[in-house]
């Protein structure tokens, strides 16, 4: 991406792997404390008080990257990469000038070129080797019993895994495990569970643990180095968030070919397969549909609380345990907000499956209104049992199938619409999730409501039982 960028080019288009490589040049030893002191408002008056240094000094312990969040906002200000350069330069980050402008790296002497820290190790983009165990993250729930304790191997040192125990197992291990990732699914002797997020899962034991292994490979449009991309962000996002609504992480491996990440196996499967009763599986009971919705919802609540954007919401994305307990999956795209759950960011890359997005969503914008409206999409799932989308089927998206039912001159009722293999349906209970479902899917985000008032007892709109 950097061949593409001059001195002119705007910051805030500068492209997500770019930043976060000026992240890993920039956040360890605090070097971004050096840029924001630099950067002036038009009058020459200083942008940033000793005030926003302090919040964004605080970013590491949410999660978050002070350079990237940094960037995010002196970008809105139509500030140049040529702007940035010169600071650079200015306080000797050479590594980062050559990063954006490497047409200058024949200019600057090679002795100079150090990447930030005084130890000289090198913060390049994603690297395959992670972790530098030097204890957990502060704030975080690294101390939760969720997390595997430190099993003092020697750890390779890492750019973007600083602060946090974690267990790495070795590629060779889950080549093991999974019969040599065995493409062939589970149901015929093989190990392969199915597609996730930018990969296939595999199913494996690991230490006597059954454990879903997702392997993430290089596809159409996505290189193998936005995929580490992808598998840095769900390694981060899981490392810090801990629900009993989330997709736990058993661990992960980066000294192979592909990054992995391990989960607990999931015995129920997701939802969607769920709902078309795949493999034989008996029909979800309305009592079951209810308690996953509200799962889910809880799960969201606390993603949102936590200034995160899931950005990919979908019943494929609601794994089951044995108990059918929801737990929200799939954290590559899940984005950190700067200011909490109203914000709305920007992005250039529109991510997300068609069939739950929402407007807002198909112009870029990040935002938890996002994941309300694709969680009013599952809802709709529940309730019918019909995939979010069928080409063979009018409407064709589930979203829109709201306006089929509304209308007094069609014949489709909401009854009509129930699945009709549930047997124990409450249908004023129906008839609140759908007039949830129909809050959830409103074009204007402002109109949809918060994740605190679709969970359990906290909207008088909806009883769960």
């Amino acid at each position: 991406m950097s061949n593409s960028v001059t001195s002119a080019t705007y910051i805030r288009n500068l492209s997500y792997s770019l930043r976060r490589q000026l992240s890993d040049i920039l956040d360890p030893q605090e070097r971004w404390k050096e840029i924001i002191v630099s950067i002036r408002k038009p009058n020459g008056d200083f942008r940033y008080s000793q005030h926003h240094v302090r919040r964004f000094a605080g970013l590491p312990a949410q999660g978050k990257s002070p350079t990237e969040e940094l960037l995010a906002d002196w970008g809105t200000t139509n500030c140049t990469v040529g702007e940035l350069v010169d600071m650079l330069k200015n306080n000797s980050l050479l590594a980062a000038v050559t990063l954006l402008l490497p047409g200058l790296k024949d200019a600057i002497p090679a002795e100079t070129l150090q990447p930030g820290p005084p130890s000289g190790e090198t913060y390049s983009a994603l690297p395959t080797r992670l972790l530098d165990d030097a204890g957990a993250l502060a704030g975080s729930s690294s101390a939760s019993t969720h997390i595997l304790p430190d099993s003092r191997e020697p750890e390779p040192s890492g750019e973007p895994f600083r602060n946090f125990r974690l267990r790495s197992v070795p590629y060779n291990d889950l080549i093991r495990i999974t019969n040599d990732f065995d493409d062939r699914p589970v149901s015929d002797g093989g190990c392969r569970l199915g597609e996730g997020g930018f990969g296939a899962v595999y199913k494996g034991v690991l230490n006597q643990i059954p454990v879903a292994v997702k392997k993430l490979v290089p596809i159409e449009d996505i290189s193998l180095e936005e995929l580490r991309v992808q598998f840095h962000q769900e390694v981060q996002t899981l490392r810090v968030l801990k629900h009993e609504n989330l997709v736990d992480m058993v661990g992960f491996s980066c000294d192979g070919q592909y990054p992995c990440v391990i989960y607990p196996l999931m015995s129920n499967g997701s939802l969607l397969n769920c709902l078309a009763c795949l493999e034989g599986s008996p029909p979800l009971s309305w009592k079951q549909r209810c308690s996953i919705a509200e799962g889910t919802a809880n799960g969201l609540d606390y993603l949102h609380s936590n200034h995160h954007v899931h950005r990919d919401v979908k019943s494929a994305n609601i794994l089951l345990d044995e108990k059918r307990v929801a737990k929200i999956s799939d954290f590559g795209l899940t984005r950190a907000s700067p200011k909490g759950t109203s914000t709305t960011m920007m992005t250039e890359r529109i991510v997300g499956t068609c069939a739950y997005m929402a407007p807002e969503a198909l112009r870029g914008q990040v935002t938890p209104k996002s994941d309300i409206f694709s969680f009013g999409v599952v809802l709709l799932e529940i309730l019918s049992g019909l995939p979010p989308a069928d080409e063979n089927r009018e409407p064709q998206f589930l979203m829109e199938v709201t306006f089929t039912i509304d209308d007094e001159d069609e014949e489709l009722t909401l009854e009509g619409f129930l699945d009709k293999k549930m047997e124990d349906v409450d249908f004023s209970q129906a008839e609140s999730v759908y007039t949830l479902a129909c809050s959830c899917l409103q074009d204007r985000k402002n109109q949809r409501p918060l994740s605190k008032q679709v969970g359990r007892g906290r909207t008088h709109s909806l009883t769960w039982s």
